[in-house]
Protein backbone atom coordinates (compact mmCIF):
# COMPACT_ATOMS: atom_id res chain seq x y z
CA UNK A 1 0.00 0.00 0.00
CA UNK A 2 1.18 3.49 -0.96
CA UNK A 3 0.34 6.20 0.98
CA UNK A 4 2.08 10.33 1.36
CA UNK A 5 3.07 11.90 4.76
CA UNK A 6 3.81 15.64 4.20
CA UNK A 7 6.12 17.47 6.49
CA UNK A 8 7.95 21.19 7.19
CA UNK A 9 11.46 21.51 5.86
CA UNK A 10 14.17 24.01 7.53
CA UNK A 11 17.22 24.28 5.70
CA UNK A 12 19.72 26.80 6.21
CA UNK A 13 20.37 29.28 3.72
CA UNK A 14 22.85 27.51 1.90
CA UNK A 15 20.59 24.89 1.76
CA UNK A 16 17.85 26.82 0.84
CA UNK A 17 20.00 28.46 -2.16
CA UNK A 18 20.77 25.31 -3.59
CA UNK A 19 17.40 23.87 -3.56
CA UNK A 20 16.01 26.56 -5.43
CA UNK A 21 19.18 26.05 -8.12
CA UNK A 22 18.55 22.77 -8.04
CA UNK A 23 14.25 23.15 -8.44
CA UNK A 24 15.92 25.91 -11.41
CA UNK A 25 17.67 23.44 -13.27
CA UNK A 26 14.60 20.93 -13.00
CA UNK A 27 12.30 23.63 -14.15
CA UNK A 28 13.94 24.33 -17.04
CA UNK A 29 14.83 20.93 -17.93
CA UNK A 30 10.89 20.07 -17.77
CA UNK A 31 10.08 23.79 -20.17
CA UNK A 32 13.21 22.70 -22.45
CA UNK A 33 11.49 19.29 -23.35
CA UNK A 34 8.46 20.70 -23.75
CA UNK A 35 9.43 23.34 -26.14
CA UNK A 36 11.18 20.50 -27.79
CA UNK A 37 8.24 18.42 -27.98
CA UNK A 38 6.10 21.07 -29.16
CA UNK A 39 8.46 22.27 -32.47
CA UNK A 40 8.66 18.73 -33.30
CA UNK A 41 4.63 18.26 -33.71
CA UNK A 42 4.38 21.69 -34.89
CA UNK A 43 7.20 21.33 -37.53
CA UNK A 44 7.35 18.04 -39.14
CA UNK A 45 4.31 16.42 -37.52
CA UNK A 46 6.56 13.98 -35.27
CA UNK A 47 5.55 12.76 -32.08
CA UNK A 48 8.87 12.46 -29.24
CA UNK A 49 8.83 10.38 -26.52
CA UNK A 50 10.73 9.78 -23.07
CA UNK A 51 13.94 8.75 -24.47
CA UNK A 52 13.95 11.34 -27.32
CA UNK A 53 14.05 13.86 -24.35
CA UNK A 54 16.70 12.27 -22.24
CA UNK A 55 19.17 12.28 -24.84
CA UNK A 56 18.52 15.99 -25.83
CA UNK A 57 19.13 16.63 -21.79
CA UNK A 58 22.34 15.09 -22.28
CA UNK A 59 23.63 17.20 -24.88
CA UNK A 60 22.32 20.33 -23.40
CA UNK A 61 24.51 18.73 -19.95
CA UNK A 62 27.78 19.42 -22.60
CA UNK A 63 26.58 23.23 -23.74
CA UNK A 64 25.36 24.06 -20.39
CA UNK A 65 27.54 22.82 -17.48
CA UNK A 66 25.72 24.41 -14.76
CA UNK A 67 23.05 21.29 -15.08
CA UNK A 68 24.97 18.90 -13.87
CA UNK A 69 25.01 20.49 -10.60
CA UNK A 70 21.84 19.11 -9.92
CA UNK A 71 20.88 15.65 -9.00
CA UNK A 72 20.91 13.84 -12.37
CA UNK A 73 17.71 11.78 -11.74
CA UNK A 74 15.92 14.56 -10.43
CA UNK A 75 16.33 16.01 -14.04
CA UNK A 76 14.92 12.69 -15.52
CA UNK A 77 12.29 12.85 -13.44
CA UNK A 78 11.09 16.31 -14.89
CA UNK A 79 11.25 14.61 -17.99
CA UNK A 80 9.09 11.70 -16.25
CA UNK A 81 6.48 13.88 -15.16
CA UNK A 82 6.52 15.50 -18.81
CA UNK A 83 5.46 12.10 -20.42
CA UNK A 84 3.34 11.52 -18.02
CA UNK A 85 1.08 15.14 -18.47
CA UNK A 86 1.20 13.94 -22.38
CA UNK A 87 -0.29 10.36 -21.71
CA UNK A 88 -2.97 11.60 -19.41
CA UNK A 89 -3.78 14.33 -22.03
CA UNK A 90 -4.30 11.72 -25.00
CA UNK A 91 -5.69 9.87 -22.55
CA UNK A 92 -8.69 11.86 -21.33
CA UNK A 93 -8.73 15.27 -23.16
CA UNK A 94 -11.34 16.79 -21.80
CA UNK A 95 -10.13 16.25 -17.95
CA UNK A 96 -6.34 16.66 -18.46
CA UNK A 97 -5.23 19.65 -20.30
CA UNK A 98 -2.27 20.25 -22.29
CA UNK A 99 1.27 20.14 -20.83
CA UNK A 100 2.05 24.09 -20.24
CA UNK A 101 5.13 25.60 -19.07
CA UNK A 102 6.53 26.49 -15.79
CA UNK A 103 6.53 29.37 -14.15
CA UNK A 104 9.20 30.93 -11.79
CA UNK A 105 7.20 32.50 -9.51
CA UNK A 106 4.93 29.13 -8.94
CA UNK A 107 5.42 26.39 -7.18
CA UNK A 108 8.77 24.87 -7.55
CA UNK A 109 9.67 21.00 -7.06
CA UNK A 110 12.49 18.59 -6.85
CA UNK A 111 11.53 14.59 -7.41
CA UNK A 112 14.52 12.20 -5.73
CA UNK A 113 13.55 8.82 -6.66
CA UNK A 114 16.34 7.24 -4.85
CA UNK A 115 19.08 7.87 -2.27
CA UNK A 116 16.95 9.38 0.64
CA UNK A 117 17.48 8.91 4.26
CA UNK A 118 15.43 9.88 7.43
CA UNK A 119 16.30 9.93 10.86
CA UNK A 120 13.45 10.28 13.15
CA UNK A 121 15.70 10.95 15.78
CA UNK A 122 17.58 13.82 14.89
CA UNK A 123 14.56 15.58 13.06
CA UNK A 124 16.78 15.42 9.85
CA UNK A 125 16.16 14.26 5.83
CA UNK A 126 19.40 13.55 4.05
CA UNK A 127 18.84 15.01 0.17
CA UNK A 128 21.37 13.96 -2.57
CA UNK A 129 23.98 16.93 -2.87
CA UNK A 130 22.18 19.08 -0.63
CA UNK A 131 23.25 16.54 2.62
CA UNK A 132 21.20 16.61 5.85
CA UNK A 133 18.46 19.17 6.10
CA UNK A 134 16.39 20.09 9.52
CA UNK A 135 12.97 18.85 9.13
CA UNK A 136 10.11 18.31 11.83
CA UNK A 137 8.74 14.56 11.64
CA UNK A 138 5.57 15.35 13.47
CA UNK A 139 4.42 11.33 12.70
CA UNK A 140 6.58 8.45 11.77
CA UNK A 141 6.43 5.88 9.28
CA UNK A 142 6.94 2.21 8.35
CA UNK A 143 8.00 1.07 5.31
CA UNK A 144 10.60 1.47 2.66
CA UNK A 145 10.35 5.37 0.80
CA UNK A 146 9.40 5.37 -2.61
CA UNK A 147 9.79 8.67 -4.04
CA UNK A 148 10.46 12.31 -2.18
CA UNK A 149 9.40 15.71 -3.21
CA UNK A 150 10.54 18.44 -2.03
CA UNK A 151 8.43 21.47 -2.90
CA UNK A 152 9.02 25.76 -2.70
CA UNK A 153 6.11 27.64 -2.05
CA UNK A 154 6.04 30.79 -3.20
CA UNK A 155 6.23 32.58 -0.11
CA UNK A 156 9.17 30.83 0.73
CA UNK A 157 8.45 27.72 2.40
CA UNK A 158 9.46 24.12 2.09
CA UNK A 159 7.78 20.98 2.07
CA UNK A 160 8.72 17.55 1.75
CA UNK A 161 6.38 14.58 0.92
CA UNK A 162 7.19 11.13 0.97
CA UNK A 163 5.73 8.24 -0.66
CA UNK A 164 6.00 5.24 1.25
CA UNK A 165 5.62 1.62 0.26
CA UNK A 166 4.15 -0.83 3.23
CA UNK A 167 3.92 -4.22 2.70
CA UNK A 168 0.80 -3.99 4.96
CA UNK A 169 -2.27 -4.70 3.13
CA UNK A 170 -5.24 -2.21 2.80
CA UNK A 171 -7.14 -1.98 6.04
CA UNK A 172 -11.20 -3.54 5.74
CA UNK A 173 -13.57 -1.17 5.69
CA UNK A 174 -16.85 -2.56 7.51
CA UNK A 175 -19.70 -1.30 5.37
CA UNK A 176 -22.64 0.16 7.36
CA UNK A 177 -26.17 -0.77 6.33
CA UNK A 178 -28.97 1.75 6.39
CA UNK A 179 -31.68 1.11 7.73
CA UNK A 180 -34.07 3.91 7.10
CA UNK A 181 -34.66 7.19 6.59
CA UNK A 182 -32.99 8.56 10.39
CA UNK A 183 -29.75 7.06 9.02
CA UNK A 184 -28.73 9.20 5.97
CA UNK A 185 -27.42 12.53 6.97
CA UNK A 186 -28.89 15.11 3.89
CA UNK A 187 -26.06 17.88 3.38
CA UNK A 188 -27.03 21.06 1.66
CA UNK A 189 -24.27 23.47 0.47
CA UNK A 190 -24.45 26.95 0.02
CA UNK A 191 -22.47 30.74 0.42
CA UNK A 192 -24.23 32.29 3.24
CA UNK A 193 -24.00 29.03 5.43
CA UNK A 194 -20.77 26.43 3.86
CA UNK A 195 -23.32 23.75 4.80
CA UNK A 196 -26.40 22.45 6.56
CA UNK A 197 -26.92 19.45 7.40
CA UNK A 198 -30.42 17.36 7.90
CA UNK A 199 -29.51 17.17 11.63
CA UNK A 200 -29.90 20.89 12.21
CA UNK A 201 -26.17 21.53 12.58
CA UNK A 202 -24.91 24.28 10.24
CA UNK A 203 -21.07 25.18 9.49
CA UNK A 204 -20.75 28.38 8.71
CA UNK A 205 -18.79 29.80 5.84
CA UNK A 206 -15.72 32.44 7.35
CA UNK A 207 -15.18 33.87 4.33
CA UNK A 208 -11.51 34.08 4.62
CA UNK A 209 -10.67 36.27 1.38
CA UNK A 210 -13.23 38.54 2.54
CA UNK A 211 -11.74 38.96 5.65
CA UNK A 212 -8.37 39.59 4.30
CA UNK A 213 -9.02 41.28 0.70
CA UNK A 214 -8.33 44.75 1.97
CA UNK A 215 -5.32 43.89 3.05
CA UNK A 216 -4.32 41.67 -0.01
CA UNK A 217 -5.30 44.73 -2.66
CA UNK A 218 -3.19 46.97 -0.29
CA UNK A 219 -0.34 44.42 -0.92
CA UNK A 220 -1.23 44.12 -4.51
CA UNK A 221 -1.21 47.73 -5.20
CA UNK A 222 2.57 48.30 -3.73
CA UNK A 223 3.94 45.32 -5.90
CA UNK A 224 2.39 46.45 -9.32
CA UNK A 225 4.48 49.90 -8.73
CA UNK A 226 7.62 48.37 -7.75
CA UNK A 227 10.52 47.87 -10.52
CA UNK A 228 10.42 44.28 -12.53
CA UNK A 229 13.61 42.61 -11.20
CA UNK A 230 14.37 44.57 -8.13
CA UNK A 231 15.26 43.02 -4.91
CA UNK A 232 12.17 45.38 -3.58
CA UNK A 233 9.53 44.23 -5.57
CA UNK A 234 10.77 40.21 -4.96
CA UNK A 235 10.32 41.15 -0.83
CA UNK A 236 6.94 42.23 -2.12
CA UNK A 237 6.14 39.36 -3.91
CA UNK A 238 6.40 37.02 -0.83
CA UNK A 239 4.71 39.32 1.02
CA UNK A 240 1.68 39.02 -1.28
CA UNK A 241 2.38 35.42 -1.35
CA UNK A 242 2.31 34.63 2.59
CA UNK A 243 -0.95 36.32 2.87
CA UNK A 244 -2.37 33.69 0.06
CA UNK A 245 -0.97 31.02 1.59
CA UNK A 246 -2.73 31.82 4.88
CA UNK A 247 -6.13 32.13 3.29
CA UNK A 248 -5.10 28.73 1.28
CA UNK A 249 -4.03 27.08 5.12
CA UNK A 250 -7.57 28.62 6.70
CA UNK A 251 -9.80 27.39 4.10
CA UNK A 252 -8.02 24.04 4.42
CA UNK A 253 -8.30 24.22 8.12
CA UNK A 254 -11.60 24.60 8.09
CA UNK A 255 -12.95 22.01 5.59
CA UNK A 256 -10.59 19.42 7.53
CA UNK A 257 -12.10 19.99 11.07
CA UNK A 258 -15.97 20.14 9.00
CA UNK A 259 -15.60 17.25 7.19
CA UNK A 260 -14.03 14.70 10.23
CA UNK A 261 -17.22 16.54 12.36
CA UNK A 262 -19.98 15.13 9.46
CA UNK A 263 -17.83 11.82 8.76
CA UNK A 264 -17.76 10.90 12.04
CA UNK A 265 -21.31 11.54 13.02
CA UNK A 266 -23.86 8.49 13.94
CA UNK A 267 -25.15 8.39 10.33
CA UNK A 268 -24.82 5.24 8.31
CA UNK A 269 -24.71 7.09 5.17
CA UNK A 270 -24.41 10.97 3.42
CA UNK A 271 -26.02 12.54 1.01
CA UNK A 272 -25.36 15.82 -0.90
CA UNK A 273 -25.75 17.68 -3.92
CA UNK A 274 -23.97 16.93 -7.51
CA UNK A 275 -23.01 20.29 -7.51
CA UNK A 276 -21.72 22.01 -10.52
CA UNK A 277 -18.81 24.10 -8.75
CA UNK A 278 -17.28 24.79 -12.69
CA UNK A 279 -20.34 25.97 -13.49
CA UNK A 280 -20.74 28.43 -10.89
CA UNK A 281 -17.84 29.79 -10.57
CA UNK A 282 -18.40 31.09 -14.47
CA UNK A 283 -21.51 33.39 -12.62
CA UNK A 284 -19.61 36.34 -11.69
CA UNK A 285 -21.81 37.25 -8.91
CA UNK A 286 -20.72 34.13 -7.75
CA UNK A 287 -17.48 33.25 -8.35
CA UNK A 288 -15.80 34.56 -5.64
CA UNK A 289 -18.06 33.36 -2.89
CA UNK A 290 -17.94 29.54 -3.93
CA UNK A 291 -14.11 29.95 -4.21
CA UNK A 292 -14.28 31.57 -1.34
CA UNK A 293 -16.27 28.70 0.42
CA UNK A 294 -14.07 25.72 -0.78
CA UNK A 295 -17.01 23.78 -2.31
CA UNK A 296 -15.43 21.29 -4.30
CA UNK A 297 -12.52 20.59 -1.87
CA UNK A 298 -14.96 20.21 0.88
CA UNK A 299 -16.86 17.28 -1.28
CA UNK A 300 -14.25 15.69 -2.21
CA UNK A 301 -12.53 15.31 1.38
CA UNK A 302 -16.09 14.47 2.97
CA UNK A 303 -16.27 11.72 -0.09
CA UNK A 304 -13.14 10.25 0.99
CA UNK A 305 -13.51 10.07 4.90
CA UNK A 306 -17.30 8.81 4.30
CA UNK A 307 -15.32 5.80 2.10
CA UNK A 308 -12.69 5.14 4.95
CA UNK A 309 -15.38 5.10 7.50
CA UNK A 310 -17.58 2.80 5.85
CA UNK A 311 -20.52 5.50 5.00
CA UNK A 312 -22.06 5.09 1.92
CA UNK A 313 -21.56 8.32 0.26
CA UNK A 314 -24.11 9.46 -2.32
CA UNK A 315 -25.12 12.16 -4.83
CA UNK A 316 -28.27 13.23 -5.33
CA UNK A 317 -29.18 14.79 -9.20
CA UNK A 318 -28.61 18.85 -9.14
CA UNK A 319 -31.52 19.31 -10.57
CA UNK A 320 -33.45 17.75 -8.33
CA UNK A 321 -35.96 20.82 -6.56
CA UNK A 322 -34.83 20.52 -2.76
CA UNK A 323 -35.81 24.34 -2.10
CA UNK A 324 -38.51 24.32 -3.52
CA UNK A 325 -39.72 20.40 -2.18
CA UNK A 326 -42.08 21.12 1.20
CA UNK A 327 -40.40 18.40 3.33
CA UNK A 328 -43.44 18.06 5.03
CA UNK A 329 -46.39 17.72 2.30
CA UNK A 330 -43.95 16.97 -1.28
CA UNK A 331 -45.64 20.46 -2.59
CA UNK A 332 -43.13 21.91 -5.16
CA UNK A 333 -43.55 25.58 -5.13
CA UNK A 334 -41.40 26.34 -8.24
CA UNK A 335 -41.56 30.48 -6.69
CA UNK A 336 -38.99 29.61 -4.78
CA UNK A 337 -36.13 30.72 -6.97
CA UNK A 338 -33.99 33.88 -6.14
CA UNK A 339 -31.21 33.17 -3.56
CA UNK A 340 -32.58 35.96 -1.74
CA UNK A 341 -35.48 34.13 -0.26
CA UNK A 342 -34.23 32.22 2.96
CA UNK A 343 -37.48 31.16 4.49
CA UNK A 344 -40.75 30.24 2.61
CA UNK A 345 -44.55 29.26 3.58
CA UNK A 346 -45.88 26.34 1.98
CA UNK A 347 -49.40 27.08 0.22
CA UNK A 348 -50.92 23.81 0.47
CA UNK A 349 -50.14 22.66 4.58
CA UNK A 350 -49.14 26.31 5.36
CA UNK A 351 -45.19 25.14 7.33
CA UNK A 352 -43.07 28.00 7.23
CA UNK A 353 -39.53 26.69 5.98
CA UNK A 354 -36.27 27.60 6.72
CA UNK A 355 -34.89 27.51 2.72
CA UNK A 356 -31.32 25.68 3.81
CA UNK A 357 -32.91 23.38 6.87
CA UNK A 358 -35.79 22.01 4.65
CA UNK A 359 -33.37 21.48 1.42
CA UNK A 360 -31.11 19.68 3.62
CA UNK A 361 -33.96 17.04 4.67
CA UNK A 362 -34.98 16.55 1.26
CA UNK A 363 -31.66 15.99 0.22
CA UNK A 364 -31.75 13.02 2.84
CA UNK A 365 -35.13 11.73 1.79
CA UNK A 366 -33.86 11.63 -1.91
CA UNK A 367 -30.22 10.04 -0.72
CA UNK A 368 -32.26 7.11 0.89
CA UNK A 369 -34.21 6.76 -2.02
CA UNK A 370 -31.12 6.11 -4.21
CA UNK A 371 -29.60 4.47 -1.70
CA UNK A 372 -32.41 1.69 -1.21
CA UNK A 373 -32.29 0.74 -4.87
CA UNK A 374 -28.29 -0.10 -4.45
CA UNK A 375 -27.40 -3.85 -4.51
CA UNK A 376 -26.20 -4.61 -1.09
CA UNK A 377 -24.81 -7.98 -2.07
CA UNK A 378 -22.22 -6.44 -4.14
CA UNK A 379 -23.82 -6.68 -7.06
CA UNK A 380 -23.85 -4.36 -10.14
CA UNK A 381 -25.50 -0.62 -10.30
CA UNK A 382 -28.74 -0.63 -12.97
CA UNK A 383 -27.54 1.52 -15.81
CA UNK A 384 -30.65 4.07 -14.08
CA UNK A 385 -28.79 3.97 -10.97
CA UNK A 386 -24.95 4.84 -12.33
CA UNK A 387 -25.87 7.37 -14.35
CA UNK A 388 -27.55 9.60 -11.22
CA UNK A 389 -24.75 8.70 -9.04
CA UNK A 390 -21.65 8.62 -10.89
CA UNK A 391 -22.60 10.83 -14.14
CA UNK A 392 -19.98 13.40 -12.79
CA UNK A 393 -17.61 11.41 -11.03
CA UNK A 394 -16.55 9.52 -14.37
CA UNK A 395 -14.57 10.87 -17.54
CA UNK A 396 -15.84 10.11 -20.85
CA UNK A 397 -16.23 6.13 -21.61
CA UNK A 398 -14.16 7.11 -24.96
CA UNK A 399 -11.32 8.40 -25.54
CA UNK A 400 -12.23 12.06 -27.56
CA UNK A 401 -8.99 11.99 -30.10
CA UNK A 402 -10.59 14.43 -32.16
CA UNK A 403 -10.51 17.31 -29.55
CA UNK A 404 -6.92 16.21 -28.66
CA UNK A 405 -5.94 16.38 -32.09
CA UNK A 406 -7.58 20.02 -32.17
CA UNK A 407 -5.69 21.29 -29.09
CA UNK A 408 -2.95 20.02 -30.54
CA UNK A 409 -3.44 22.11 -33.95
CA UNK A 410 -4.14 24.93 -31.52
CA UNK A 411 -1.12 25.16 -29.40
CA UNK A 412 1.26 25.06 -32.77
CA UNK A 413 -0.48 27.82 -34.00
CA UNK A 414 0.49 29.69 -31.10
CA UNK A 415 4.57 28.85 -31.15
Amino acid sequence: MLKAFKYRLYPDDSQARLLRQHAGCCRYVFNMGLEYRRKAYRRRGESRGYGDTVRLLNIMKKEKPWLREAYSQSLQSALRNLDTAYVNFFRDPGHFGYPNFKRKTSVQSIQYPQNCKVDFQEQKLHVPKIGWVPCIFHRRFEGRMKTVTISIEPSGEFHVSILVENEDETPVVIQQSVKDESDVLGIDMGVKALCTCSDGTVFENNRYLAKSEKRLRREQRRLSRKKKGSANRNRQRIKVAKINKKIANQRKDAVEKATAEIAGKSHAAVAVENLNVKGMVKNHHLAKSVSDASMSAFLTRLETKCRNKGKTFVKVDRWFPSSQTCSVCGHVNKGIRDLKIREWVCPRCHTRHERDNNASINIAREGYRLIARLPMDGGEVTPVEKTALQQDNQGPAVTDFAEAGRVLEREATCL
